[in-house]
């Protein structure tokens, strides 16, 4: 498939129409892989799931299941838009293949993003089995640690790391997460090694 390609993310409870429904909507020549319908791409499945967990740690939704279908071209159809307007969770952009290259780069440290986040759980529960021990044995409570415990409350309602917000952003801002028509590549083409 060539570039820029399109990764549009459904519910996967979505009523899709048969394939050439689909290939209608887009027009009769773009090429479109639906996953679970298409001829299997090993590229394009890996890359879907790369996506999607991309998506689920910057949307910060770790429950959804979606289909996906993929296009190549530079807007995302209108007529697919208005029949699939409900259902829409997110579209992401592949432009080339150096950029498929870049966000895989990029799935690493979405997971040091996410080993971050465990080892503060385990830090606290840590400082936690501490404190109630110390409490437990001297009967106080630990009163210059205000700062820990201010992080620590923090987490609790949603607050993040600066190192987390960024790279929410650069993911975001490396797929143009949400854009559904891309004028800056509308005379670029590309083929898929």
């Amino acid at each position: 498939m060539k570039y820029p390609q399109s990764y549009i993310f459904l519910n996967q409870t979505a009523k899709l129409p048969p394939l050439p429904t689909v290939q209608a909507w887009f027009g009769g020549r773009t090429a479109i892989y639906v996953r679970g319908v298409s001829k299997p791409s090993k590229v394009l499945n890996e890359r879907i799931e790369l996506l999607e967990k991309l998506h689920r740690y910057t949307m910060k939704k770790s429950d959804y299941q979606m289909q996906c279908v993929v296009f190549c071209g530079t807007a995302v159809s209108e007529l697919f838009l208005i029949a699939q307007t409900h259902d829409l969770i997110k579209v992401y952009w592949v432009d080339s293949a150096d950029q498929a290259k870049k966000i895989k780069q990029l799935s690493s440290y979405i997971n040091c993003a996410m080993q971050l986040d465990h080892h503060i759980i385990d830090v606290r529960e840590t400082y936690s089995t501490l404190t109630n021990y110390i409490y437990s044995k001297t009967g106080q409570t630990l009163t210059g640690d205000a700062d820990i415990e201010r992080f620590f409350s923090g987490r609790d309602w949603g607050t993040t790391t600066e190192a987390e917000i960024h790279i929410r952003q650069i993911a975001k801002n490396k797929t143009r997460a949400g854009v559904l028509r891309r004028f800056d590549l509308e005379t670029e083409t590309e083929t898929l090694p």
